[in-house]
C-alpha cells in the first residue's frame, strides 16, 4: 500500500490537508472519507488500518481534514454545514481529475451529512457510506440550549469532552438551511449504506432509520447493537460490514 501526505487549496483560499492511499495496480475505485465533528482525517489512527483493507479490495482512499480542523488551514469557529461541502468537492474535484474509477463517499457522523448534501449535488457520485451520520441537525445540535437559534448575532459556546469550543452565529444558521428530504430526492438510486450504534447518545439512531426510510434507491440500514457513537468497541464490525457491501457493490457494478 502507497501512502503519501499532500496539501490542495480549496475555494476560499486554505489549504487542506490530505492523505492518500493506493493499491498496488490500478484502482477500481475510490473512496474519499471525510471526518466528524471536532474529528481528523486519522480517526484517531483507525484510517491507516483501514485504508489497508479499502486497498486490498483494489480501492484508492482519500482522507482530509476539513478546514479548521486536523492539519488544514483556517478556524475552527467559522466552520459551517455548507462550506464543509464546499471543501468536499474541492476534494472530489482533484480525485477525479487524478483517476477516473467510480466515486464512493465516506461519511463519519456530521461528515456523513456533509457527505448527504454534497452528494445531491454531485453526479459523479457513485455510491454513499453514512457512519453515524446526522440528518436532524437542530436536534442533535442544539439538546440543551434549542434558543442559541434565535441568538443569530451571538457566538456558541459549546462544550464536548474534548473541552469547550465556539462557534460563530453563521453555524446555527446554516444548518438551518440545509432540508435532508429534498438532498435525498436529489440523491435518487444511488446506493447507500447506513451504520449506526443502537446506544449512539449524540446522534439518536432515528436519524439512521430516517435514511432507511426516505431513500428511493438501494439503500442498507445495520443498527449495531450496543455499539456507541464512535463505535467504540465495535470498529472492527463497522469495518467488516462496510468492506463486504463495498465488495459485493463492486461485483454486482461489474456484470452490469
Amino acid at each position: 500500500m502507497f501512502c503519501d501526505k499532500y496539501y490542495i487549496t480549496n475555494q476560499e483560499g486554505s489549504r487542506l490537508a490530505c492523505l492518500l492511499f493506493l493499491p498496488a495496480g490500478k484502482p477500481r475505485f475510490q473512496l474519499v472519507v471525510a471526518h466528524g465533528f471536532r474529528g481528523a482525517k486519522e480517526n484517531s489512527g483507525r484510517i491507516y488500518g483501514f485504508a489497508k483493507k479499502v486497498t486490498a479490495l483494489e480501492g484508492s482512499l482519500t482522507a482530509f481534514d476539513f478546514a479548521g480542523s486536523g492539519e488544514s488551514e483556517g478556524s475552527f469557529s467559522d466552520m459551517t454545514l455548507s462550506r464543509q461541502v464546499g471543501d468536499l468537492q474541492t476534494v472530489i474535484g482533484h480525485v477525479l481529475d487524478r483517476d477516473k474509477s467510480p466515486l464512493i463517499l465516506l461519511g463519519r457522523s456530521f461528515g456523513g451529512s456533509t457527505v448527504l448534501v454534497t452528494a445531491a449535488r454531485e453526479p459523479r457520485v457513485t455510491a454513499l457510506v453514512l457512519w453515524s451520520a446526522p440528518v436532524f441537525l437542530t436536534e442533535t445540535f442544539f439538546k440543551v440550549k434549542p434558543h442559541e437559534l434565535l441568538l443569530p448575532g451571538e457566538p456558541l459556546q459549546l462544550a464536548d469532552e474534548k473541552g469547550p469550543f465556539t462557534l460563530n452565529p453563521g453555524f446555527a444558521q446554516d444548518l438551518l438551511q440545509h432540508n435532508f428530504t429534498e438532498y435525498l430526492r436529489a440523491i435518487g438510486n444511488k446506493p447507500m449504506l447506513v451504520i449506526h450504534g443502537e446506544k449512539d447518545t449524540d446522534v439518536d439512531p432515528r436519524n439512521a432509520r430516517f435514511l432507511g426510510e426516505q431513500a428511493l434507491g438501494e439503500v442498507e440500514v445495520h443498527i449495531v447493537p450496543e455499539a456507541d457513537h464512535r463505535f467504540t468497541e465495535h470498529h472492527p464490525l463497522r469495518d467488516q460490514i462496510t468492506l463486504q457491501w463495498l465488495d459485493n457493490l463492486l461485483m454486482r457494478t461489474a456484470r452490469r
